[in-house]
């Protein structure tokens, strides 16, 4: 019987490949150990139990596990043991400012899975598979009929989300999205299918897993896919893990994408696929990587829509385009805007029914505040930018941003660009540590003058530099446009 959840692709990983491995764990002597699936579920099964006991001290207690996640082993434990309950999971990104966390942990609510908590599971993880031996083997399959994959789920919680995930908070206030099961699995299946992968692959996951792009593209395909799934968070931290590990897969975005390309890290020569997802991946980078022999796959979405819309496949990948949508999807261009509606969508934004309702309509079309086009050749998706992010200048010109800024980003000592009007046009620069603006200012201005129209502009530095932890980022590491706008540059 095929799965119909992503707990149910779980329980057959650890029925039909009991010994295959799961996870290569980050041990801090060796970072690639290797977990079976059946090992994996021992651990999951016992972190259900106490979740649920926690849950049961309160009938009151909404059917909510909250916890920060960094990307360690014990995180996919944690979202594994809420898939076996049917509770909604809400991991939170460890790196976002304390008051936004208090923020978003007193709206969630639920049981509260601190640090103490999760070391201990971390421990245990650990102790159960470097106990593995000849003798070890016969008690693990003993405990195979006492101790098995998890019973099937209890129930779904009453407002039917498995996942709490949050938007990025580019164009406003961070919302709560509410996910379902159905819809988790149905986009990864999706994804899966427009980009297979098989056992025998080795996924390395480097984007935070208490967001859309990671929890779908990355731990979604794994279960589906069976193959083995090893994580990290953010650059230094996957070259520490390349000194060990040859990668098949790896899910990123843009600038991380570059950065590899002009350090080439170890252990690269087994990558076959990498995904690139945040914002479009320039051109030249994109055929470099062609050159290496690795296929990248460009695809677009939003935490609202679990999060994948479109995706290129290995035999269409194209520069500046994001495939077609993925299977489940309807899609429509109204106004130039992308309009959408499919069993992916999210339920709603948790305690922001009127928010909902102006971004999905009765029908179910969601509106994607993106501007799109399709590919008069390929029929693949070209996304233009924010609908809300186009700037008319005082001659009645449009300017579409996200484009201008892509291309100055690619130039090297400038994380970030962002083009802003008020009475006349800026750029702002987010420039590398020790980089100042007079060694970047003429390529600067070769890449505004090759725009379909020249563009003249003044150029800013942001001082002090923008971050994750100042809220000015992304998780991802994108500009929180409307943010930096309202806090920095308005008057």
């Amino acid at each position: 019987m095929s799965p119909r959840t992503l707990y149910e692709a779980f329980q057959h990983q650890v029925q039909s490949r009991p010994d295959a491995t799961a996870l290569l764990l980050d041990a801090a002597a060796n970072v690639s150990c290797p977990c079976s699936w059946h090992e994996l579920s021992i651990v999951v099964n016992r972190v259900a139990e106490r979740i649920e006991n926690q849950l049961n001290r309160d009938p009151n207690l909404a059917r909510r596990v909250t916890h920060l996640s960094d990307n360690r082993d014990v995180d996919i434990v944690v979202a594994l043991a809420s898939l076996a309950l049917g509770t909604t999971e809400a991991p939170l990104d460890r790196r976002i400012e304390s008051s936004e966390l208090v923020r978003r942990r007193t709206l969630i609510g639920g049981v509260w899975l601190d640090d103490q908590f999760k070391e201990r599971l971390t421990s245990e993880l650990f102790e159960l598979v470097s106990q593995r031996s000849n003798s070890e083997t016969g008690r693990l399959t003993a405990q195979k009929n006492n101790e098995s994959a998890c019973s099937s789920p209890r129930a779904r919680p009453a407002e039917a989300a498995s996942l709490i995930l949050w938007t990025s908070g580019t164009t406003g206030k961070p919302l709560a999205v509410l996910l379902s099961a159905d819809g988790q699995f149905a986009n990864a299946a999706a994804k899966l299918k427009a980009v297979p992968q098989t056992q025998s692959d080795l996924r390395l996951t480097v984007l935070p897993l208490s967001h859309a792009y990671a929890r779908t593209c990355d731990f979604g395909t794994w279960l589906l896919s069976g193959c083995t799934l090893a994580v990290c968070l953010g650059y230094q931290s996957m070259l520490r893990r390349l000194e060990q590990l040859e990668p098949h897969l790896i899910n990123t975005v843009p600038a991380m994408a570059a950065r590899m390309l002009r350090e080439k890290p170890q252990n690269l020569d087994h990558l076959r696929l990498l995904g690139c997802g945040g914002a479009p991946l320039d051109c030249s980078a994109f055929g470099e990587w062609q050159s290496w022999g690795v296929t990248v796959i460009q695809g677009y979405g939003l935490t609202e829509t679990g999060p994948v819309i479109s995706s290129a496949t290995p035999s269409n990948a194209a520069p500046g385009l994001v495939g077609k949508p993925v299977d489940g999807w309807e899609t429509a261009i109204e106004n130039g805007q992308l309009l959408v509606r499919g069993p992916h969508a999210m339920l709603g934004y948790l305690g922001q029914p009127e928010v909902t309702q102006t971004r999905m309509s009765p029908d179910g079309w969601l509106a994607t505040g993106d501007l799109a086009e399709r590919d008069s050749t390929t029929q693949q998706f070209r996304i233009l930018g924010r609908m809300d992010d186009v700037i008319v200048l005082a001659s009645g010109r449009k300017l579409h941003p996200a484009v201008i800024e892509r291309d100055v980003e690619q130039i090297d000592g400038i994380d970030h660009a962002l083009l802003h009007y008020q009475e006349k046009l800026q750029l702002w620069l987010n420039l590398e540590n020790e980089i100042q603006l007079e060694s970047v200012k003429h390529e600067v201005s070769q890449v505004l003058a090759k725009q379909p129209t020249p563009i003249r502009c003044e150029f800013k530095v942001f001082h002090p530099r923008l971050s994750i932890e100042s809220g000015e980022l992304t998780a991802k590491g994108t500009i929180r446009r409307g943010h930096v706008i309202q806090q920095r540059l308005i008057d």
